[in-house]
């Protein structure tokens, strides 16, 4: 019997974080207001749930979201110090997701 879960204690430490983020930037990016940050916002719970079931779509939707609210922040808050605090969580997102330990993990074990 194949077991569903929303967090997966067995992968990487990369991945755990990262799909609890996802989770948590999901959820922000909805309540914020902006229309295209909510749609990106609902498309990160997908990714993350599909990520804990190692399938390797929901690894490629959690780094295209991430870079995406990445892009979205960039344009609509500009330069200056406002956008650091707001890039925060998207850039370490990515940065989870992107990492060495991650990519290799997927590779092997994710279908």
């Amino acid at each position: 019997m194949q077991e569903r879960r929303w967090i997966n204690r067995y992968q990487p430490q990369t991945l755990v974080t990262g799909t609890m983020l996802l989770y948590i930037e999901g959820l922000f990016n909805m309540v914020r207001g902006n229309q295209l940050l909510l749609l990106v916002g609902v498309l990160m719970f997908p990714a993350a749930y599909l990520i804990a079931n190692e399938k390797k779509i929901g690894w490629t939707l959690g780094i295209a979201t991430s870079l995406i609210a990445i892009a979205i922040r960039l344009v609509a808050i500009g330069p200056g110090l406002n956008v650091l605090f707001a890039l925060i969580f998207p850039v370490v997102l990515a940065t989870l997701l992107l990492h060495r330990t991650s990519r290799e993990y997927q590779k092997i074990w994710f279908k």
